[in-house]
C-alpha cells in the first residue's frame, strides 16, 4: 500500500473512533432528566448538660421523635451529677442549656454578672395524681404514731442534700421548727432510700424514683408532698450565653422542639414514652412505669413567685451576696415565642 493511502486509513479509522467515544457519553444540557443532588442540611450542635432522670423527659422526647432535628439542631447531651455541677460549664458556654433545682450558685453567679436566665418550666411541684416529690418519715415512726404531726419530728435526723434544704425550712415551719431543732444528715437520695431501710435516718425529703423505691421497701411513708409545703417549687431550664448572647434565635429554634417534646410528655406514661424515657434513663422499666413523673407544663409556663419565695429566703439566710430583680432572673422571650410558632403553625403534626 502506498504510503499516502496508509495515512488516509489511518485519518478515517481515527475519525470513527472519535465520534463513537463522543457518541456514548451523557449530553450535558438543560434538558438533562439525571437530578442534581440536594446538598443535605446542616445540623447546629447544641450542648445540654442533664442527669438522666425523667424530669428531662422532654428532650429525650424531642430529640428521638425528631423535633430537634427538625428545627435544625443536633442534640448532645453532657451528663452531670447535679444542676449546680453544670453551673461552670453554662456560664463559659462549654454548654448552652441546663436544668435544675435554682440554687445558691445559680444566683450568686447571676448577680455577679453571669449570662444565665431561666428560660422554661422544666418540671415543678403542682398537685397531680401521684407524688414526685415530698417528705418522708420512716414507716415505723409513723405506725407507732411517735411522728403524726410536725412538730413531732423535733430532736430527729432529718436527710438533707444540697437541693433540699429551702425545703426542710419549709416543712418544719408548718411545726414552728426551724433547723436547729432537728439533727441534719447530709447525704444523697440513693444514699436516703438505704438509710430509711437501716433506720440511719428518721425523715427526710426524696423525689422520684427513689420516692417509689421506698415506698416498694416499705421503709418509709409519704408524709407531706412537696406541693404542700412548697407549691409550684420549680425545677427550670437555663440558657447560657452560649445561646443568650452568640445566637439567640437557635435558643427560639431550640424552644419550640422543646415544647413540643413537653407536650409529648405530657402524653404520659404511653408505650412510646416509656420505651424512650426508660432507654436515657436506664431505669428498669417497671420501677419507672411505677414511679410519678413530674408536672411539666407544656407551654413552658413557670411561675415567678414561687422563684422568688426562695430567692427572697436565700438572701435572708445569707446564701446570698445580692437580691436580684426577676429581670436578672428570667427571659420569657423563647417561650413566647415558640408557643406564637405552635399556635401558628403545622409543626411537628402528622399531615
Amino acid at each position: 500500500m502506498k504510503p499516502m493511502l496508509v495515512i488516509l486509513v489511518l485519518l478515517v479509522v481515527s475519525v470513527v473512533t472519535l465520534s463513537a467515544c463522543v457518541s456514548q457519553a451523557p449530553q450535558a444540557n438543560s434538558q438533562s432528566t439525571v437530578p442534581s443532588p440536594s446538598p443535605t442540611p446542616s445540623l447546629t450542635t447544641v450542648k445540654v448538660g442533664y442527669l438522666p432522670v425523667t424530669t428531662f423527659g422532654p428532650l429525650y422526647l424531642a430529640q428521638e421523635e425528631g423535633y430537634f432535628a427538625r428545627q435544625g439542631i443536633n442534640l448532645e447531651l453532657v451528663k452531670f451529677q447535679s444542676a449546680p455541677a453544670s453551673l461552670p460549664a453554662l456560664i463559659n458556654g462549654d454548654i448552652a442549656v441546663s436544668g435544675g433545682q435554682l440554687s445558691p450558685a445559680i444566683v450568686n453567679a447571676v448577680t455577679k454578672g453571669a449570662h444565665v436566665r431561666i428560660v422554661a418550666d422544666k418540671g415543678r411541684a403542682a398537685p397531680s395524681a401521684c407524688v414526685a416529690q415530698g417528705f418522708m418519715v420512716r414507716q415505723d415512726l409513723f405506725d407507732s404514731g411517735a411522728v403524726r404531726n410536725v412538730s413531732d419530728l423535733k430532736g430527729k435526723r432529718i436527710m438533707v442534700n444540697l437541693d433540699s434544704s429551702y425545703g426542710i425550712y419549709r416543712v418544719l415551719a408548718m411545726g414552728n421548727l426551724t433547723i436547729d431543732d432537728v439533727e441534719v444528715v447530709n447525704m444523697d437520695f440513693a444514699s436516703a432510700v438505704v438509710a430509711f431501710k437501716n433506720g440511719g435516718i428518721d425523715a427526710g425529703s426524696l423525689s422520684e424514683p427513689y420516692i417509689t423505691q421506698t415506698l416498694n421497701s416499705h421503709s418509709a411513708v409519704v408524709f407531706i408532698p412537696t406541693y404542700v409545703y412548697a407549691p409550684d417549687l420549680p425545677t427550670p431550664l437555663y440558657y447560657g450565653p452560649a445561646i443568650l448572647d452568640k445566637d439567640p434565635e437557635l435558643g427560639r429554634r431550640f424552644m419550640v422542639a422543646y415544647l413540643q417534646g413537653a407536650k409529648q410528655y405530657n402524653e404520659g406514661k404511653t408505650e412510646r414514652n416509656l420505651a424512650i424515657l426508660g432507654n436515657y434513663t436506664k431505669l428498669d422499666r417497671e420501677l419507672l412505669n411505677q414511679s410519678c413523673w413530674l408536672p411539666i407544663d407544656p407551654t413552658g409556663d413557670l411561675p415567678r413567685q414561687p422563684v422568688r419565695d426562695y430567692v427572697n429566703w436565700m438572701y435572708a439566710n445569707g446564701n446570698i451576696n445580692q437580691n436580684p430583680d426577676d429581670d436578672l432572673l428570667f427571659d420569657t422571650s423563647y417561650v413566647n415565642y415558640a408557643n406564637g410558632v405552635l399556635r401558628n403553625s403545622t409543626v411537628g403534626k402528622t399531615p
